[in-house]
């Protein structure tokens, strides 16, 4: 798939909190750039939040949106990379359920890496959905009545998920983004 300007004109959110995986981190970032979209990094923490690397604290990140302050709706998608430090601060912050119930509700474009999935599970945005989870939160989604699936990577509706590589997950986010029809999904 040809990344390169495919988002132009979108915005996406890249939530995150201290603790994020930094090489998940990087790698969305890089390939996100590539398309052209709008990339804001939405945290819960202000100015900055620090990234976890080769088990030990990695380096700091500009935050470029506060959470608390942030709504769905001033993003047409939102990826969450892995990493169990931040889903579990991520996870205990009522801002979070707010904002990804937002994008769940209005069915917009949302792609979690490995144990992210838990965020929306918490919150109980999980059920009846397929997802590729990685082992370490298997069981919280599948207690919110979540369908695992068979391979590293899934696609359910506008749901990304995906457990080994990040790019082909960006390439399914991408091609979710492109197919959105929030007409569509509002007449349903």
């Amino acid at each position: 798939m040809q990344l390169e300007n495919a988002l132009a004109g979108k915005k996406v959110a890249i939530l995150v909190a201290n603790g994020f995986e930094e090489a998940h981190m990087t790698e969305l970032h890089k390939s996100l750039v590539d398309t052209r979209a709008e990339i804001k990094i939405v945290s819960p923490e202000k100015g900055v939040v620090n990234s976890w690397h080769d088990g030990n604290w990695g380096h700091f990140f500009p935050a470029n949106s506060y959470l608390p302050t942030s709504m769905s709706h001033h993003f047409d998608a939102v990826i969450v990379p892995g990493g169990s430090r931040h889903v579990s601060r991520l996870c205990a912050d009522p801002q979070t359920a707010r904002f990804m119930r937002g994008f769940m509700e209005d069915n917009k474009p949302v792609a979690l890496f490995e144990d992210a999935a838990k965020i929306i599970a918490v919150d109980d945005l999980i059920a009846d959905r397929v997802v590729s989870v990685s082992e370490s939160v298997q069981d919280d989604v599948k207690a919110k009545e979540a369908e695992l699936a068979d391979g590293e990577l899934n696609v359910d509706d506008m749901l990304v998920t995906g457990t080994s590589q990040i790019l082909p997950l960006v390439e399914k986010f991408v091609e979710c983004i492109q197919n959105y029809e929030p007409e569509s999904w509002e007449a349903a």
